[in-house]
């Protein structure tokens, strides 16, 4: 195997087993994600889900949430804004290192 595909959070690397292990849940809960198509999963040749380290994080949020008292629809909610609220700090994070790099410039001449 290349080891190199496993820096890839996107990469299939979990069997159902080893994601549920890691996570500290039941594989139930995992397939119940994947038929409710919040977090699903690629598939092996022969059929089996492999869940990457991106889906292993959303499914780990989702089990926080639920614990917390949120319904599926909720919880489903929460991630949208938190992955858009990450997005915007990002961009903001980018403009302020964009704008120091500028001042730099007109500052040096």
């Amino acid at each position: 195997m290349n080891l190199r595909k496993l820096d890839d959070e996107h990469y299939p690397a979990f069997s159902t087993g080893q994601a549920a292990e890691l996570l500290g849940v039941e594989q139930p809960f995992l397939r119940s994600l994947d038929n409710a198509g919040v977090v699903s999963p690629q598939r092996s040749s022969g059929g089996h889900r492999r869940y990457s380290r991106h889906q292993l994080g959303l499914a780990g949020r989702l089990r926080e949430l639920f614990d917390e008292g949120h319904t599926l629809a909720s919880a489903q909610r929460i991630l949208s804004l938190e992955t858009e609220l990450d997005q915007a700090r990002q961009e903001i994070a980018q403009l302020k290192q964009d704008l120091a790099q500028r001042q730099g410039d007109n500052g040096s001449g």
